[in-house]
């Protein structure tokens, strides 16, 4: 009777190897988290490299004087 019952309770439950192959609720949770923080942080250097580009090209150059010509009395 014995094996009949631990048959049927592995059945039911599962051997500890099953259940944990399958991974519980906290560490899916856990991975998604990590998988959205690292894409947050890939996109915010992202930004930031664009941004510093925008910058580098809005930046006007500097431009040389304007060659004026001198009015004197001759």
């Amino acid at each position: 009777m014995n094996e009949k019952v631990l048959a049927r309770a592995e059945r039911v439950f599962g051997t500890p190897a099953d259940r944990h192959e399958k991974g519980s609720a906290m560490t899916l949770i856990q991975k998604e988290s990590d998988a959205t923080r690292e894409k947050s942080a890939r996109l915010k250097a992202l930004r930031m490299a664009q941004a510093a580009e925008e910058t580098a090209a809005a930046a006007p150059a500097k431009r040389e004087p304007k060659k004026t010509m001198k009015r004197g009395r001759s």
